[in-house]
């Protein structure tokens, strides 16, 4: 990643310098750089995948969402739920928990996951809707029908400090329709594959 975060410091030097006063979208410049990055390294567009990611480790961090694509390990720039056509259907490949939802961490091997949509993109106020079973929301119910593994990386630290940490493979045990706010709202209940190691053991180790 040492080539991406040279292109992306410089791209932001740059967009920084041009500016004049605007607000600028880290995370668009994130995108920018990790495609630029690609083509200096001559990477392919990483196929979607079930299960593990080769080179990648619990306990991994990671900056930015983009970073998360050029690895394939979630390739959604926005969307917390990634997921693939796969034999014919579709099932959840990754999730990314970055507290946008009500996602509940019930012990450090379960996981309560908010479904997707009903609140629209960040910065943009629009009503809340219902869930609705379709796109991620039915692809995690597939997971869960077919018992096949989903990658879950976690947003930890705060405002500045906040990175994308790596903390394995789950599978989704049930799911659930509950009202929250007067709006109907998926709960997807998920359980740490055994035989892992702890998120927090290799967290220490990596640093």
């Amino acid at each position: 990643m040492r080539v991406y975060d040279k292109v992306y410091t410089k791209l932001l030097q740059a967009k920084s310098l041009n500016s004049k006063g605007v607000k600028i979208s880290h995370w668009r410049v994130s995108i920018e750089a990790a495609k630029l990055a690609k083509r200096t390294l001559k990477w392919m567009e990483p196929e979607k995948s079930l299960g593990r990611i080769c080179g990648v480790k619990i306990g991994d961090k990671f900056k930015h969402r983009a970073q998360l694509k050029m690895i394939g390990l979630h390739c959604q720039p926005l969307s917390g739920i990634d997921y693939a056509n796969i034999n014919g259907k579709s099932l959840a490949i990754s999730i990314v928990d970055s507290h946008r939802y009500s996602n509940e961490s019930a012990s450090s091997d379960k996981m309560i996951y908010c479904g997707h949509g009903g609140l629209g993109f960040s910065g943009r106020k629009l009503p809340r809707e219902d869930q609705k079973l379709k796109c991620g929301n039915m692809a995690m119910k597939n997971s869960m029908d077919e018992g096949t593994p989903v990658r879950v990386i976690r947003k930890v630290g705060a405002q500045k400090n906040e990175m994308f940490v790596y903390d394995g493979l789950y599978v989704v045990s049930h799911c659930a329709q509950k009202r929250n706010e007067g709006k109907i709202m998926f709960w997807f209940y998920l359980d740490r594959e055994p035989g892992q190691p702890p998120l927090h053991q290799m967290l220490n180790e990596n640093e």
